[in-house]
């Protein structure tokens, strides 16, 4: 591909930084926005006594390892963001990026939404770009309060799903957190917070969580260092509401007394996704259905969204293996070592793998969670680029040791 193709990626977390390095490595010329000072994207915004939660063997760039000095098979946030950091300076990632930049919007030009209609192929010709379709993205500087519109030829969004649009449960009028007394946060303004300002914030203080994911496990642990002495109660509540001094939690009389109220409750990444686009048509197309979760062929293309691709929205066993295979994938796609399926042909295949993710994935499957199929998901993204999809060396290694990221080092 010609060095004057452009591709703009938003986001540089794990997934924009491996889309980056990927995109550089056909000959593109990638331009990564970032709406934080620094890279690592959740990592950046994770309480101080939060570890890694997938074994490191798992959460590993094939092509670069973790430093010999790092034991622990769970390390410690602050070494995970380390290990990032480490990633984009040994393949000089960080002069692509535009820091305290905040992508408002991208719009497609060139093409009309009737004639897109009538497509048969992706983008019209099968092919990741034309001549005649530019996406138009329009930043904005943070810190000047500035604005300016770039022209590219691609666009990766690497917005992820757990950052950004806060999940909040709706309440009845007088039943919500304007009625309590004390303070109401959600996860991500608290991991906002420097440590120290953290600390502060819940030292001394009876602490209720809502939620009990990642997230939540790690803000009680946060609660427990900063509190030499204290207790931590579990209690299960299918509806709660809010009361001047605490929750009331249904069923029950008395209520749970705090000072501070903590919503573990997660995000809606897809919100985030969906408003990106200033066209309403492509806004309901990436949003999916009630019935449906988001229809993106192999978790990476909208079929009827042309020269766009999503990476690291769904999840799997980890974020850096998971993502790493979808750019690797992209990134053939992009040089024209194989070609998409017609549009309805795409269509089928999400459907059909919707099921799956159904059948396999449980209450995850509107999390886009593909961890019961991601070696599926691998050898199916093989199969396109033209790799074995059998990446272990002799037939009972094949039968009976598990895969992992090293696999998939070489093609």
């Amino acid at each position: 591909m010609a060095m004057e193709r452009q591709v703009a990626i938003v986001g540089a977390g794990v997934s924009g930084l491996i889309a980056c390095k990927y995109v550089l490595s056909k000959g593109l010329r990638p331009i990564v926005f970032e709406t934080e000072g620094s890279i690592g994207g959740v990592w950046n915004k994770m309480v101080e006594t939060t570890t890694l939660q997938t074994p490191k063997d798992l959460y590993v760039f094939s092509d670069f390892p973790w430093p010999s000095s790092v034991k622990e098979p769970f390390p410690a946030r602050d070494k995970v963001v380390d290990y990032i950091e480490s990633y984009a300076k040994h393949f000089d990632l960080l002069k692509h990026i535009k820091f305290n930049t905040k992508v408002v919007s991208v719009d497609f030009e060139g093409t009309s939404e009737e004639e897109m209609q009538y497509w048969s192929l992706w983008n019209g010709n099968g092919e990741p770009f034309s001549n005649k379709g530019k996406w138009k993205v329009i930043v904005e500087d943070l810190k000047t309060q500035s604005s300016e519109i770039y022209q590219v030829d691609f666009v990766i969004l690497c917005v992820g799903q757990f950052s950004g649009v806060a999940n909040i449960p709706d309440f009845p009028p007088k039943k919500g957190p304007e009625v309590f007394n004390g303070k109401v946060v959600h996860a991500m303004d608290l991991a906002a917070m420097d440590d120290k300002e953290a600390a502060e914030f819940i030292k001394d203080k009876k602490i209720i969580i809502v939620g009990f994911q990642k997230s939540a496990l790690d803000i009680a642990m946060e609660c427990a260092a900063a509190n030499d002495e204290g207790k931590i109660k579990l209690k299960k509540a299918t509806n709660f509401s809010f009361c001047p001094n605490g929750i009331l939690v249904d069923g029950e009389t008395t209520p749970v007394e705090a000072d501070v109220v903590i919503f573990a409750t997660g995000y809606r990444g897809e919100n985030k996704l969906r408003d990106i686009f200033l066209s309403q048509t492509f806004q309901k197309l990436i949003a999916g259905t009630p019935d449906a979760a988001m229809p993106i062929y192999r978790e990476c293309i909208q079929p009827r969204i042309p020269q766009l691709a999503v990476i690291g929205f769904s999840e799997g066993f980890s974020t850096i293996w998971t993502s790493e295979m979808r750019c690797r994938w992209l990134a053939e796609l992009l040089d024209g070592t194989f070609k998409l399926p017609s549009i309805k042909e795409m269509e089928k295949d999400v459907a059909e793998w919707d099921e799956k993710l159904k059948l396999y994935c449980g209450s995850y499957y509107r999390k886009k969670c593909i961890g019961g199929l991601q070696i599926w998901h691998n050898d199916q993204l093989c199969k396109d680029m033209g790799w074995n999809p059998r990446r272990k060396k002799g037939f009972f290694a094949e039968l009976f040791e598990n895969y992992g990221p090293l696999d998939y080092a070489s093609s």
